[in-house]
């Protein structure tokens, strides 16, 4: 039995939020049981271990939506932040490191900052062993804890250069030590015989898990042939699976997509039979309006991503327009936060800010943000009962230091939700819990797991480095002409 000064109860667009004062959870088999007065419940479960949080808040567990197990940014990885395709580009700069090891700092900086439950979206470091490099990562998910969408991904075409290019005569543009680079390239992913397969074998090994969930992911409409598309959402029907992919992230996907899909994109997605089960999109930050009905259309939840689509050169996501609209918008920090770290509550305040648009702020303002960073991040992961705090939901939750965040003086008529969205960090969090088990408790013991992971990334990150300076050099070269590509595209 959890207590603490204050409740969120329920949590769910639905219902509503209920701010409970005085409050108490009640956990048993990793669900909550009960929830209401503190006294109440005690009195309900007398020989419950009962532990308080004083001048706390208790909250669902925030989902992080969209992330793909990248504990080092960007620049701590020695490169800056860039237009995505260029950015992208300059990854070629790098070896395959160690995925357990970068994974394992993620989850436990997601867990530190009171993220519960994340979707870890398509990703491949190119080692030419995806499979290894999947199962290094659920092994980091299920070392800390952390609950993990894990999405199996895939791409059959525009690894270089986006189609309907053509990407020898792209090629033949580079110098020969770029080329060379390009040719000592590994697969990045299976075949798409092999991929279907890794996931039958996956199901079964993860059937009924607690804490792991399986979904496709498609790396995004110009990466994957509508073949591919086909055969992905076939096999995710019959198996029940979610699919996750990338959608209309920057001017080049935008681009690209007028000339693949003139029905558009999504219409073209539904006709491969994409939407026949659930579905989620991250960026969307070139949608038309067009985009925008046929998303809501086909009940497509889009994760948000604002960092990562300013700092890459995709603007910041016109949230307020999409929820304007009736779109389900959830939330990521694509390991490319506004704040180069996995602070999700300033994440997730940059994305109400968003949200607001050009209106004033209302009362509902805090709970709107809120229901962003859990309720609708439970349905863009696929997992139906997290996201909130009620009767038989799994018990993700995460205790709310309020000491900092009230600061000086927070009047009493101050809506505290609405506090927690404006002025909470990572670093108020006390408590995190996920499936009825402690993953992170403020103090010694969590600092000494996150400095080892850190240490373990920074080896890693380090060992990476094995391309060399003419390495680096062709994936600068490779990087401008993208770019220059890319312009002249878009005149």
């Amino acid at each position: 039995m959890l207590e603490a000064d204050f409740v969120v109860a329920a949590a769910e667009a639905a219902v509503g939020i209920t701010m409970i004062e005085k409050g108490a959870v009640a956990i048993e088999g990793g669900r909550i049981v009960d929830i209401g007065l503190s006294a109440d419940l005690a009195a309900r479960h007398m020989s419950s271990e009962r532990e308080q949080f004083h001048d706390a808040i208790l909250l669902p567990g925030f989902v992080n939506a969209h992330q793909h197990g990248r504990g080092l940014s960007q620049v701590q990885l020695g490169y800056r932040d860039d237009h995505l395709e260029p950015w992208i580009a300059r990854r070629r700069s790098r070896g395959a490191p160690d995925a357990y090891a970068l994974t394992l700092l993620a989850a436990e900086e997601m867990l530190a900052n009171g993220v519960t439950a994340t979707l870890h979206a398509n990703y491949s470091y190119a080692s030419g062993n995806y499979e290894a490099e999947l199962r290094a990562s659920i092994r980091a998910y299920l070392e800390t804890g952390l609950r993990a969408t894990v999405c199996v991904g895939y791409a059959d075409r525009g690894s270089l250069v986006y189609p309907p290019a053509d990407e020898s005569v792209f090629k033949a543009g580079l110098s020969a030590v770029a080329q060379a680079l390009l040719q000592s390239e590994r697969p990045a992913w299976l075949q798409l015989e092999a991929t279907i397969d890794l996931m039958a074998r996956l199901c079964e090994e993860f059937a009924g898990h607690p804490t792991i969930t399986l979904a496709y992911g498609p790396a995004g409409p110009q990466w994957v042939s509508d073949a591919a598309w086909r055969s992905l959402a076939e096999d995710a029907a019959r198996r029940g699976l979610g699919l996750h992919f990338h959608l209309l992230e920057s001017p080049a996907q935008a681009a690209c997509a007028k000339i693949l899909y003139p029905e558009g994109v999504l219409n073209r997605l539904q006709s491969l039979g994409v939407f026949e089960t659930p579905a989620s999109a991250a960026h969307f930050a070139q949608a038309t309006e067009s985009d925008i009905y046929d998303a809501t259309r086909v009940g497509l939840v889009i994760v948000s991503n604002p960092g990562s689509n300013m700092r890459l050169g995709n603007g910041p996501p016109d949230i307020a327009r999409w929820r304007a609209k009736g779109l389900d918008v959830a939330l990521g920090t694509d390991n490319c936060a506004f704040q180069d770290n996995e602070d999700y509550l300033s994440e997730l305040r940059l994305g109400g800010l968003l949200a607001r648009g050009n209106v004033a702020a209302g009362k509902s303002d805090g709970a709107a943000t809120f229901l962003m960073g859990t309720d609708a991040g439970a349905r863009a992961i696929f997992v139906t009962d997290v996201g909130r705090l009620a009767l038989g939901m799994k018990a993700d939750l995460v205790a709310l230091d309020l000491s900092r965040l009230r600061g000086t003086y927070l009047d009493q008529d101050t809506d505290l939700l609405g506090a927690v969205i404006a002025r909470g960090r990572g670093s108020d969090v006390l408590m995190t819990m996920v499936d009825g088990v402690e993953r992170y408790r403020r103090g010694r013991l969590a600092d000494l797991r996150r400095n080892q992971a850190a240490e373990l990334a920074a080896k890693a990150a380090a060992a990476s480095r094995s391309v060399g300076e003419d390495g680096s050099f062709a994936a600068t070269e490779i990087a401008e002409a993208l770019r220059s590509h890319y312009a002249t595209l878009a005149q």
